[in-house]
């Protein structure tokens, strides 16, 4: 089966989503599929592994760590001539929810195939993050939405998404909290809960490696540093905690520069060291050395995926998000209580000192493997395969009949 991904980034750049597309391309090739991801081009690629040379890049518009385009004809006639190429794609897999979303849509359509959608994003949240003038964006966003994927008038984010809701053969939600998200905002349809795995391979050489011995407790903060993941929040809780404790920072981002200042700030600067961007394996690593993972995001996440890795290597949560927390055992997780700073202190003391206490590493979990995952994934690809053909020959029946 011939897999076409299609992404609002680049594979090889930074990001959950990124890791997310390419754990589940290296598994479904180790399954004997064929993957290709259609996203930006992007002059950052700090993950080169997970990109391909035959994969589809489109010109863009690179601010920052991320990498913007459009769709529309231009834009057609680069995908469907890069495909052209390749064998028959048998499924459209939309893992985006902007541009990758619109040139994926244009491309089923054209082609006749069926098409699964995963949303990833909270866009009510995550635009404004990562866009300039969130408000004249957002009203960019639905011009672009009814022109490029001849819908009605859109005015409401929930209107955006039923427009994608209305075209696909299969939704996907990453976790079961957004999809109860997506129900609440008013959006319809049935929603398939399919999260992102952790590799099986990288889990088994990672699990292998001895913990190393410390003279303090290390905690790891991983992913963008940018303002909607709050890492600023994490460092006002740790010097109002009080805590002696190491902490590794691994990732780069527009609100680096402000967190380091606030570390500086706050008394706590010699306790902090920050990585940049890395590779995938090594902080996957990093999370297997460390006696805690901290997630500071709070109602922006749609899953928590290195919420995820850390369970898999039997490395406790301390989190602020009570809906990632849902998703995560209870012996491997700590959960404020509320969004303040005073909260999220007493929990991370809380989650010291316990862990501090204990002896013995907790088992690691095996929930999130992603061989598993791929296996559920192949027989949603078949339901929607399905699906569609259904679709295709009731429409052909009422033709016949008009």
């Amino acid at each position: 089966m011939h897999v076409a991904f299609f992404s609002d980034q680049h594979p090889g750049t930074l990001g959950g989503l990124q890791v997310s597309l390419g754990t589940q391309r290296s598994h479904l090739e180790h399954r004997g599929h064929t993957v290709t991801v259609c996203a930006p081009g992007s002059r950052r690629v700090p993950t080169p592994e997970y990109a391909r040379d035959g994969d589809v890049l489109l010109p863009s518009t690179q601010f920052g760590e991320h990498a913007f385009c459009l769709a529309g004809e231009r834009f057609d006639r680069i995908i469907d001539a890069a495909f052209a190429s390749k064998p028959p794609v048998d499924i459209v897999h939309i893992q985006a929810d902007v541009w990758g979303a619109w040139n994926g849509y244009r491309f089923a359509a054209r082609h006749g195939l069926p098409v699964a959608h995963t949303m990833h994003t909270n866009i009510e949240v995550g635009l404004p993050a990562i866009l300039p003038f969130p408000r004249t964006a957002t009203r960019l966003l639905f011009a672009a939405q009814q022109r490029y994927l001849h819908c009605g008038q859109v005015r409401t984010l929930a209107a955006y998404t039923r427009a994608f809701v209305e075209r696909a053969d299969l939704l996907i939600a990453p976790s079961a909290h957004f999809a109860d998200r997506l129900a609440r905002s008013g959006v319809p349809g049935e929603f398939f809960v399919l999260p992102t795995g952790v590799d099986d391979d990288a889990l088994a050489a990672v699990r292998a490696t001895p913990r190393w011995p410390r003279e303090r407790p290390r905690l790891v903060w991983p992913g963008r540093v940018s303002p909607e993941k709050h890492l600023g929040t994490f460092v006002e809780a740790l010097a109002r905690a009080r805590l002696d404790v190491d902490v590794d920072v691994y990732g780069t981002g527009s609100d680096l520069a402000r967190s380091k200042r606030l570390t500086t700030a706050l008394g706590v600067g010699d306790q902090f060291t920050f990585h940049g961007p890395v590779g995938h394996l090594e902080v996957l690593h990093a999370i297997r050395q460390a006696d805690a993972v901290v997630l500071s995001s709070r109602g922006y996440e749609t899953q928590g995926l290195t919420a995820y890795e850390a369970v898999s290597l039997g490395t406790p949560v301390i989190l602020r998000d009570s809906a990632v927390s849902r998703e995560l055992p209870p012996r491997l997780r700590y959960t404020a209580a509320d969004p303040s700073v005073t909260a999220f202190a007493e929990t991370l003391a809380t989650g010291v000192r316990e862990l501090t206490a204990q002896r013995e590493p907790q088992p690691a979990n095996d929930a999130f493997l992603q061989s598993v995952l791929t296996e559920r994934a192949e027989e949603l690809y078949a339901l929607a395969r399905g699906r569609h053909a259904a679709g295709s020959a009731s429409m052909a029946v009422r033709r016949r009949a008009a």
